[in-house]
């Protein structure tokens, strides 16, 4: 698929590049959705409100590469995503402050492990430091900037993501102790 052909016949209201679109790129943009979304219906209701919002502002887009346009597509993704976690944000910090997990993991485990495995364990960390892990490890985001988008503090980044960490250690090592037994 040449990007932009697609972004020129979305920009002329291509009925037929929606569908292209959004036959081409649902997937990736899916799971995105799923790593910020508080449920797979939530997910979902962003994946279309993202099509929705591609349609009504394509002709704003200026890049020229799959790469431009798949960042541009996340980008929308992430933002609606967390403009709707904000709107419902719950705070999940006194169920979680007890844990204490120091065991480390091997690291073969991880590697043993399928894409779905391993993006099943995000899926299910608690919506906030599920946020804080896909922003600063997928994303690649500092604490300052994940702080400034989700309206918390630096030190609550930070926090999140060590929770995250140890969460997703927690898990991995269960995980190990299933297939063992």
């Amino acid at each position: 698929m040449d990007i932009n052909t697609l972004v020129k016949r979305l920009k002329k209201g291509d009925e037929l590049a929606f569908r292209e679109l959004v036959y081409s790129f649902s997937a990736r943009l899916m799971t995105i959705a799923r790593i910020y979304a508080r449920s797979e219906e939530d997910a979902k209701d962003t994946l279309q409100d993202a099509f929705v919002i591609v349609f009504r502002k394509i002709k704003g887009f200026e890049g020229d590469t799959e790469a431009q346009f798949y960042g541009w597509l996340k980008r929308i993704i992430i933002n609606i995503s967390l403009s709707k976690n904000q709107r419902k944000y719950r705070n999940l910090e006194s169920s979680l402050n007890a844990l204490e997990i120091d065991k480390g993991f091997d690291e073969e485990i991880i590697s043993n492990m399928t894409h779905q495995e391993i993006m099943d364990l995000i899926f299910n960390l608690p919506d906030d430091y599920r946020q804080v892990f896909a922003l600063f490890a997928i994303e690649g985001y500092s604490h300052k900037e994940i702080a400034s988008m989700l309206n918390i503090s630096v030190t609550n980044s930070r926090t999140h993501l060590y929770r995250s960490k140890k969460l997703l250690q927690e898990k991995i090592s269960f995980s190990k102790k299933i297939v063992i037994v």
